[in-house]
């Protein structure tokens, strides 16, 4: 669903064939003294997960990537960063193809994940329980492909597992915090209670409209009355990592021109010359827009993060005027 989050370069790869010696050489000050068996010797791929292990066991947990200054797509992972991963007890990772490059030196059972790890089917014990695709995205489309070797959408997902933004799901945010306190013996009672009053509330939003320049909200809005516009040919371009092309830019730009949308999410740490035309074309039109990052600013925590999203959007849906989707004629999807 994203341009792959991490690019491992030269020097990662030939950290793998070095073995225990780089592994004993490596170890980071940040990672616990615990042996690498103790489950409570934990990091996670990024910030996000990172809080969400924090919040479980009440200590801090080191994470790869951290920050806005970083861009995650274009992240490469570094030998130190393999060492890390390799040397963790417990490596709490988000799972698809978003960090794949990271997770796969570790032990599969040493890996908590959100969603099923590249290679594995969707019959996977993770993340089943989440509503079904209503509003998400209302294309009643299948699809046909795997994670072995990337994405290759050709029709729009109708599984929440191929959405590797997944952590702005809450119900996958506490899946992942149950599976650390198992693991760890932490608690996630306060993780669960803070993503149950999210879902409370995205729940009780009324039947709005957006579109997204990068469908990072995805996994947000799913099951929910928040009703996706995003047109398809542009939305499967971004899916499947490519640049969109002038004809489906444009009819982006017709869409946010109609009036019908009641705001536009942005991505702003996966922008193109493209994504900058439509957020342009947005407020010239004083279409409200809604920045979510792929992690959250160095000095917020994620839980902390993904309620202010929520609440951003909760005003911006108080204010707008709902209307059926028998109202808004071509563009409904």
């Amino acid at each position: 669903m994203q341009k792959r989050i991490l690019h491992r370069s030269a020097a990662a790869l030939a950290a793998l064939t070095l073995g225990a010696g780089l592994t004993a050489c490596s170890s980071d000050s940040t990672l616990n003294d615990a042996p690498p068996t103790d489950p409570t010797n934990i990091i996670a791929t990024t910030s996000v997960w990172a809080d969400v292990a924090s919040a479980v066991t009440g200590k801090e947990v080191p994470a790869i990537i951290s920050g806005q200054s970083i861009d995650p797509h274009t992240y490469e992972a570094t030998a130190a960063d393999l060492a890390k991963i390799r040397e963790a007890g417990t490596v709490v990772a988000n799972g698809g193809h978003y960090d794949a490059d990271l997770y796969r030196v570790a032990e599969q059972d040493r890996i908590i994940h959100a969603i099923p790890l590249s290679g594995e089917d969707h019959d996977h014990e993770h993340a089943h329980d989440e509503h079904d695709h209503e509003h998400g995205h209302d294309h009643d489309h299948g699809h046909d492909h795997g994670h072995d070797h990337g994405h290759n959408f050709t029709e729009i997902p109708t599984d929440i597992n191929d959405l590797e933004h997944i952590w702005l799901a809450p119900g996958k945010v506490k899946e992942v915090a149950d599976a650390v306190a198992k693991r760890t013996g932490g608690d996630a009672s306060e993780v669960d209670r803070r993503m149950d009053a999210i879902t409370e509330k995205l729940n009780a939003m009324p039947h709005v409209h957006l579109a997204m320049t990068e469908p990072i909200a995805a996994p947000m809005i799913w099951g929910t009355e928040l009703h996706d516009l995003t047109p398809e040919k542009y939305l499967l371009t971004t899916l499947n990592e490519s640049e969109p092309s002038a004809g489906e830019v444009a009819e982006f730009l017709e869409l946010i021109d109609s009036g019908i949308l009641d705001f536009l999410v942005v991505n702003s740490q996966s922008t193109n010359n493209a994504t900058q035309r439509l957020k342009e074309a947005a407020e010239k039109k004083n279409l409200p827009i809604v920045e979510i990052n792929e992690t959250p600013p160095t000095d917020m925590d994620f839980l902390d993060y993904f309620e202010q999203i929520v609440d951003e959007v909760q005003k911006i849906v108080d204010e707008a005027d709902p209307r059926t989707d028998a109202q808004l004629g071509n563009f409904a999807g």
